[in-house]
């Protein structure tokens, strides 16, 4: 009799033990997760150059780069004939800017990465107010900002232009990533533009 009360009283104990320890479990289980998640390298940073077999026209189409949740979206239409058009709307600060229908090309280098210039288009991924300096150290000044390839070792400067590397995922899809602020600034999959299936296309 006495031993099966301490047996309850045991079992009693080991759940209330159980119920304060479950949210420290819990919490644990979900920081190591995190951990997880920011230790494992993004796609982009797994990527590669888009090979041998890459053509101009492999880049025709819409592209899309989402920021912020979603809140602001940025996108790329290239044409075959070698223009394109850049849309960027921010809800965030209600604005939108629209290039006109510009010249687009591409640079190989030696070590097989390649870019595409966009002349007249404007580097948002941190701010809208960045992307209206048009590549410059300020809305005023003549100097201009030096961004850097983070898959090479070049620095490029954007005034009124973007230049984005091409690199092609595991998956085989290419996307078109972002240059960074600085030689060690982190690499997120949110830092491209992806093909966008479904465009809303604007009027030519």
């Amino acid at each position: 009799m006495h031993q099966s009360r301490r047996e309850g009283k045991m079992r009693k104990r080991r759940w209330c033990l159980l119920l304060i320890l479950s949210p420290l479990i819990i919490t644990m289980i979900c920081c190591l997760g995190l951990m997880a998640a920011v230790l494992r390298p993004s796609e982009l940073e797994k990527s590669e150059s888009p090979g041998i077999a890459f053509r101009e026209s492999d880049l025709v189409g819409t592209w899309k780069a989402a920021y912020s949740g979603s809140q602001i979206i940025d996108r790329l239409i290239l044409r075959p004939d070698g223009t394109f058009k850049q849309i960027y709307i921010s809800q965030i600060k209600k604005f939108k800017f629209e290039t006109s229908w510009n010249k687009w090309w591409v640079e190989r280098f030696p070590d097989g990465r390649v870019w595409v210039h966009l002349e007249g288009a404007r580097y948002y991924r941190y701010s809208t107010e960045m992307g209206e300096w048009r590549g410059r150290l300020s809305g005023t000044s003549s100097e201009s900002m030096e961004f850097f390839d983070p898959f090479g070792d070049e620095g490029v400067r954007m005034v009124d232009k973007l230049v984005l590397n091409v690199r092609r995922l595991r998956s085989g899809e290419l996307v078109l990533a972002h240059m960074w602020l600085s030689p060690d600034s982190p690499t997120g999959d949110m830092d491209a533009f992806y093909r966008e299936m479904t465009p809303a296309t604007p009027l030519p």
